[in-house]
């Protein structure tokens, strides 16, 4: 007979497994026989060691050729744009609140499509319409009914695309986030016209390219998605009519849900004479936040719900055996006062107190006593709930996560003080059964009917986000009367974090019969979410200093046992997550890394006693202070340094914690580093400085590409490896200009990020950094400023005599790197003071389709004819790479058309190679009019 998930077996019938290398397979990138798949036009290269470039079509792949598809290593499925764009937008629960929502009772919600505001709405040629109410008064069913009538009815105009999200406070990060919105939104946009969102295509194959994964190497932001939405909404417009629908806007926090409402009505802001289709848009709201919205439809629920609540009570009783002469159905109505939700609980007592056998007066007393408030009313139900009842309370109010059944079974049969050292002996004594069904029965009683399993069955949340808010703001204080009210949050994460370090510390977790990351999940449910948030309970708690003295001894004293376990079981269960900790990770190192003050100032009290080792390195040589200056935690680095930790601790890249400080912005970690010691030029292993990680201000994401810059800085490179190098090179440039398009556009957090940076870089050159150190390329901070786009920067550094010709190995000075990159302001600077204009710039810049750098050098005189060695000329690469405008200039001017490399290729031959028609139908026009007059 087949044993129910997570039920477990005495310890005694499993075998002992305390190796923990044996019967675990771990993926590994092989050396041989991976490939670079490319999809645009080139020649294949075979390399040794089976390491190819495969490419379709005719052309030559060098030279400034660039991958047009992602590497992957050891997957079959071949890359799809669409698809795999699509799969990175999507999220497991994008769907899952709508699906609970309950389905309007017949005859119900019918009066909204007669109402006069939503007529009005619904007929005009743009529109916002707010469907506000009470919690509880209905908002979400009178929604759902509307998105399915306008999905049904046959008036909403030829082709018309119709969109819908449904917040949930309850549920997971992305289900309550306005991120979590956007990618649902462009998941659905990109699914029915996927011809709207060309660009958001290209970014993400752009990113694939050149970053990694998506979900591993890199995440969706914000506001680019929101950039992308509001570009396919007009695009759409121009040809169809567009609905949306969206639920529940307080749920994602006040501050989102004002910032959206404006944003959604600044959407439909258009001049009339656009020649736009129609668009409307529709969210529920409660009464707050307060949202300042004119020009908006506007319709309160609990004002024209009466008659649904009526129709809602009699369908649910029903079976009233004396319904017919009882005015219990009048009376419940009447006082839920358009309140969906509490006519629900009071329907549930009615019918209850009926099996018992009630008469008709008991039932009208009890329903005349129950509080007309719902805040009231959640009091009177949780009156006497046992600790139980407490604890399944604070899991569902502050789990990181909503839990499912299995999960919850678990986390309550667990205790944090309990003296039981095996699963077995916990579930013995526990009372909470196997049986799914007998404990759902239990959570409808601990809860008093205010928590409830989804209809999908996979995951405890409360009936309603009211029911959390109460529990938040009061409910949890009236629980247990001995807790400090102020401190409820931080108790209560307090006691969610022991109990995942109890259940990973139990006897059979470190004796799984097998390491398979499958076999784990299943026989032991609740250990994943342990493995993956105890430290962000502890976190939680200890943010209002609540006492962590205690945390050594739940990891078995100064043993590092615990935490072994811990390391290696995260790293079987989340193998590509970015939090997965290192092996060799020490207690120190995982409360250094997350900021956790307390509970690593309560240790290190008992350092020498225990004999914790500070300078302590994980598996990447990381020492726990090198983990503090690069998460920016400056509380952390002092206390490390108080105890004697060492600042020149270098790791395997040979980053110092002043280097990855100086690299992310921190100024006061990098002046506390320099006033105890720390050496203000040491290098990494290419030779860059605090002064260049500062100047470059990339922060993390500069530092993707760090192991390719170390090789390329290398004297033990073949040829083809250093082409490849190369390649991947120019697509850190594609990778830095959509983050620098994107930072643009994000004007405040882009200033901020350089001010950050900027101080540093000041702070540095005060201290007495060398201005003109160079790494192992022969960039200096000069360059690495110039390249990245920071002008501030840029002026300091030249203001500091930095030299403005310094020429890296491959002969590009600062004005090549920001015209490669596009950068206008800085180009101009480095003009303005006086800066060579050499072939380089020109020719990155029309490689890359610069158009504003092209033009600002083509006026301070830079040769329109300029080439490299192997003869391409800047309208040669404007071309090959499809630059239209470019190239239109550059033929304005007076470019060649018939300027040949040395292989013979012209720039009319190169665009017609890489199928870009445009520019091919352009330099023929040019061709065919040889009169053609150049501009001045």
């Amino acid at each position: 007979m087949e044993r129910p998930s997570g039920e477990i077996v005495p310890p005694r019938e499993r075998p002992q497994v305390d190796g923990l290398q044996e019967g675990t397979e771990h993926p590994r990138l092989s050396s041989q026989g991976s490939s670079f798949n490319s999809y645009g036009s080139a020649n294949q290269l075979n390399a040794p060691n089976g390491t190819i470039n495969n490419s379709t079509g005719p052309g030559n792949q060098f030279p400034g050729a660039n991958f047009h598809g992602p590497v992957y290593f050891g997957t079959r499925e071949h890359f799809d744009p669409l698809r795999d764009c699509l799969r990175s937008l999507a999220f497991p629960e994008m769907n899952r609140r709508s699906l609970d929502i309950d389905a309007a009772a017949e005859g119900t919600c019918e009066w909204l499509l007669r109402q006069k505001e939503y007529t009005s709405w619904a007929s005009c040629n743009r529109g916002l319409l707010w469907i506000k109410g009470k919690p509880g008064s209905g908002k979400s069913t009178l929604l759902q009914y509307v998105l399915n009538h306008v999905m049904a009815i046959s008036n909403t105009g030829e082709g018309a695309l119709i969109l819908s999200f449904f917040f949930h406070g309850r549920g997971t990060e992305l289900q309550k986030t306005p991120l979590g919105l956007f990618r649902s939104l462009l998941h659905q946009l990109l699914r029915q016209v996927p011809e709207a969102l060309t660009d958001l295509i290209d970014t993400f194959q752009q990113r694939c390219e050149t970053v990694g994964k998506p979900g591993e190497k890199w995440q969706w932001h914000l506001r680019e998605l929101q950039r992308f939405f509001k570009s396919s909404f007009l695009k759409v417009l121009e040809t169809r009519p567009l609905w949306l629908f969206v639920d529940a806007l307080d749920e994602c926090g006040e501050e989102n849900a004002v910032e959206l409402a404006e944003w959604f009505k600044s959407l439909l802001e258009r001049p009339p004479s656009s020649g736009l289709k129609q668009s409307r848009i529709c969210f529920t709201c409660r009464h707050y936040p307060i949202l300042y919205l004119d020009r908006v439809f506007e319709i309160c629920v609990e004002e024209e719900n009466r008659k649904d609540i009526s129709i809602f009570v009699q369908e649910k009783l029903s079976s009233f055996r004396i319904r017919t002469s009882s005015t219990i159905p009048k009376l419940v109505t009447k006082r839920a006062d358009g309140i969906f939700l509490w006519a629900w609980l009071v329907v549930k007592q009615v019918l209850g107190l009926e099996r018992k056998g009630a008469g008709l007066n008991e039932m009208e007393a009890v329903i005349l006593s129950v509080p007309q408030e719902l805040d009231i009313l959640y009091r009177q139900l949780i009156q006497s709930m046992s600790p139980d009842s407490l604890k399944l309370i604070q899991w569902i109010c502050f789990a990181m996560r909503p839990l499912s059944l299995d999960e919850l079974r678990w986390a309550m049969l667990i205790e944090a003080d309990s003296r039981h050292q095996s699963l077995y002996e916990c579930q013995r004594v526990g009372d909470y059964p196997s049986d799914n069904d007998v404990l759902k029965r239990r959570i409808q009683t601990l809860s008093r009917g205010l928590a409830e399993v989804t209809s999908d069955g996979k995951v405890v949340q409360f009936i309603h986000q009211s029911v959390k808010d109460f529990f938040v703001e009061k409910g949890l204080s009236a629980l247990d009367e001995t807790i400090n009210p102020d401190f409820i949050v931080e108790i209560a994460h307090y006691r969610l974090s022991r109990i995942c370090i109890r259940y990973l510390a139990m006897e059979e977790i470190g004796r799984p019969a097998s390491h398979d990351p499958y076999y784990l999940k299943s026989e032991f449910p609740f250990l994943f979410y342990a493995i993956t948030s105890w430290v962000a309970h502890v976190k939680q708690s200890d943010a209002s200093s609540v006492p962590q003295e205690d945390l050594l001894e739940y990891f078995t004293g100064p043993s590092n046992t615990l935490t072994e376990r811990w390391v290696y079981i995260y790293r079987i269960l989340d193998q590509f997550s970015k939090d997965r900790p290192p092996e060799e990770t020490s207690l120190i190192h995982v409360l250094s890394r997350y900021g956790v003050a307390g509970a690593l100032g309560a240790i290190l009290g008992r350092a020498d006693q225990v004999g914790i080792n500070i300078n302590a390195k994980d598996e990447r040589s990381w020492a726990p202070l090198e983990w503090a200056a690069e998460e920016g935690h400056e509380a952390i680095v002092r206390m490390l340094l108080d105890r004697g930790a060492c600042t020149e601790a270098a790791d395997k890249e040979g980053m110092t914690p002043l280097l990855r400080a100086a690299g992310n912005g921190h100024k006061a970690i990098v002046q506390l580093l320099l006033n105890r010691g720390a050496h203000i030029d040491a290098a990494d292993n290419t030779g860059r400085t605090p002064l260049m990680w500062a100047a470059a201000c990339t922060t993390r994401m500069g530092q993707e590409f760090k192991a390719q810059d170390t090789l390329l800085a290398s004297n033990a490179l073949q040829t083809y490896q250093l082409q490849l190098l190369l390649l991947e090179r120019q697509n850190r440039k594609k990778l830095m200009m959509a983050h620098q398009e994107q930072g643009a556009k994000d004007k405040t957090y882009l200033w901020a990020a350089e001010k950050e940076h900027e101080a540093v870089v000041r702070l540095l050159l005060y201290r007495g950094a060398h201005i003109e150190a160079a790494d192992k390329m022969g960039w200096t901070p000069l360059s690495y400023a110039a390249e990245n786009g920071h002008e501030a920067i840029v002026w300091l550094l030249l203001d500091r005599g930095a030299h403005i010709e310094a020429e890296d190995k491959i002969g590009w000075t600062p004005l090549s790197h920001a015209a490669g990159n596009g950068h206008e302001a800085v180009v101009r600077l480095l003009l303005d003071r006086g800066a060579c204009i050499e072939a380089k710039p020109l020719l990155e810049a029309a490689m890359w389709g610069h158009e504003a750098v092209v033009r600002l050098l083509l006026e301070w005189g830079a040769h329109i004819e300029a080439t490299e060695k192997i003869g391409w000329t800047p309208l040669s690469h404007a071309a090959r790479n499809g630059h239209e405008a470019v190239v239109r200039m550059l033929l304005d001017r007076g470019a060649c058309t018939e300027a040949a490399d040395k292989e013979g290729k012209t720039p009319l031959l190169k665009a017609a190679e890489r199928g870009h028609e445009a520019v091919v139908r352009l330099l023929q026009n040019y061709i065919a009019q040889p009169s053609s007059t150049p501009l001045p």
